[in-house]
């Protein structure tokens, strides 16, 4: 008895070893443009973090915890089965019980690790790439990386910056104006939850309450589909454009658009065509 207590106790010891620690931080190398002082770049580095950390969701830390917690229980339960079943055969059901229950933990436990170091790998890859991405908004020199296929080279996507140092609205000169001698015709996207102008050379969306047009790397906002507009702060963008990048929301309105173009009579979505708003051209 005093040996099988001896070795359940190593394997708590194992259990609780194996737990995996995962960083707090980039696991990639961020340098400060030229000219810029280190005090800024501190700011900057201070504000990505938080934002790549909100990416998340639900603490890293303690998502992999549970993982190895769940796979030692499991195994120590059904360890803990098996050992009685074969100890009863033996007329010793008790100590079968316990060397299962402690055969399991150990199983269960490296089960649960390898689990955890799986989701650990993935969090810090999703981590870097939203701290790379927010970094990479205010100017900072970023890594480059390879895909492991050839494929096209990716186009630079622009990125919202969080809301602390987003620029004053009339820092940037206001966008390119929108002409159209009709008003466009807007397809309802299910995906993206939102109205999205299609047949036009604009990227136009309207959530219901105003109108939302990409120019320049930069999202503006507008009470027409032409204005006049303003730059938008990420409090005053949708949900659906925070989540996705500009060339997946064109995805998405080209796939609704040729869905509406292949039967029209026929097309059980929403189409809006707003007033015809007229403004001169300057």
């Amino acid at each position: 008895m005093q040996n099988l207590q001896h070795i359940t106790s190593v394997i708590l010891l194992l259990a609780l070893s194996a737990c995996a620690t995962l960083p707090t931080g980039p696991s990639v190398n961020v340098m400060p443009s030229k000219g810029k002082s280190f005090a800024t770049f501190q700011a900057e580095d201070a504000t990505c973090r938080t934002w790549a950390k909100q990416q998340l969701g639900k603490p890293t830390q303690e998502t992999a915890d549970n993982n190895v917690v769940t796979g030692a229980v499991a195994g120590t339960a059904i360890g803990a089965g098996l050992g009685a079943a074969v100890g009863s055969a033996s007329g010793n059901a008790g100590a079968g019980a316990a060397i299962g229950a402690a055969s399991g933990l150990l199983l269960g436990t490296v089960a649960g690790s390898g689990s955890a170091q799986v989701y650990g790998r993935e969090a810090q890859h999703r981590y870097d790439n939203a701290y790379v991405e927010c970094m990479y908004t205010y100017g900072n020199l970023v890594p480059e990386y390879r895909r492991p296929v050839a494929t096209a080279p990716r186009q630079p996507i622009a990125v919202t910056p969080p809301p602390e140092l987003l620029p004053a609205p009339g820092q940037y000169p206001p966008p390119p104006e929108v002409y159209l001698d009709t008003a466009p015709e807007f397809v309802f996207s299910p995906a993206l939850n939102m109205y999205v102008a299609a047949g036009v050379p604009y990227d136009l969306m309207y959530d219901g309450n105003a109108y939302f047009y990409f120019n320049g790397g930069r999202w503006y906002r507008g009470p027409y589909y032409n204005g006049p507009w303003e730059l938008a702060t990420r409090r005053g963008l949708p949900p659906v454009i925070l989540r996705h990048r500009v060339n997946e929301i064109r995805h998405y309105r080209d796939l609704e658009y040729r869905r509406y173009n292949l039967d029209r009579g026929h097309y059980d979505g929403r189409i809006l065509r707003p007033e015809f708003h007229r403004r001169e051209r300057r």
